[in-house]
């Protein structure tokens, strides 16, 4: 365990929203200076940021430039956490399916990729660093249509992680994966009707989603703990045994 979290700096993507948002928050109390990322929506992140003495900070994370600057600009990042996706439900209408892999593809790998890279070397010259790499029970279970690039994606990240995990090793650097299952966001509240999320309870043993405090604890857990990497930890209320 870590004697103390005060004063790290942790740069969360995605993290205006949701569970981002809960991750911001659990790292907040810790004594932690949080990067709120976001892709478009400022205002948003600036509220969250204002909520924790954070800083927003509005970054394209599949544009390499546009990390490179956000990482100039934020300084040294001592735990990483990649959170940012596209959402798989959020497909245009005009966009073919070329199109839509690309997109997921570049923010879901790419980002987590680039961003990675980028905290990575600054970490090296530390000798310290921790990256939380956000997956799904998705890289596990076979897809349907509309997941398919999502969960190609995230279980590509397991790969990601572990290359991380290889290169850090002789630095102090840790890299792990979260694999949640069913989360309780505002958006899952809104998205699934009443028996849509019924039929998603009857699949999970613990009968329940998790609540994004739940897993927020879960990420700060593994950057508390300096002996873990290189693994996946599966966070889904028994799920897992059935996917």
């Amino acid at each position: 365990m870590m004697d103390s979290f005060e004063n790290k700096k942790v740069l969360v993507t995605g993290g205006s929203r949701g569970l981002g948002e809960a991750i911001c928050r659990r790292f907040a109390s810790a004594g932690c200076q949080v990067i709120v990322n976001c892709a478009h929506g400022i205002e948003v992140a600036e509220k969250v940021a204002a909520g924790i003495n954070g800083i927003a900070y509005a970054c394209d994370i599949s544009d390499e430039k546009a990390v490179a600057r956000m990482f100039s600009d934020v300084g040294p990042v001592d735990i990483l956490v990649n959170n940012a996706r596209i959402d798989p439900y959020k497909r245009g209408a005009d966009m073919t399916d070329g199109d839509w892999w690309d997109a997921v593809m570049s923010v879901n790998l790419k980002g987590a990729y680039l961003c990675g890279k980028f905290a990575f070397e600054d970490m090296k010259k530390r000798q310290w660093g921790r990256m939380i790499h956000i997956s799904s029970l998705w890289a596990y279970q076979p897809a349907n249509e509309r997941m398919l690039s999502y969960a190609a994606a995230k279980s590509a990240m397991h790969a990601l992680s572990r290359g991380f995990a290889n290169l850090g090793a002789t630095h102090g650097i840790t890299s792990n994966v979260l694999a949640p299952g069913l989360i309780m966001t505002d958006l899952i509240m809104t998205r699934l009707t009443p028996e849509q999320l019924e039929k998603e309870m009857a699949g999970i043993p613990l009968g329940r989603g998790a609540s994004t405090d739940e897993v927020a604890e879960a990420v700060f857990k593994i950057a508390d703990t300096p002996f873990l990497t290189g693994e996946i930890i599966n966070l889904n209320g028994g799920a897992f045994m059935r996917a």
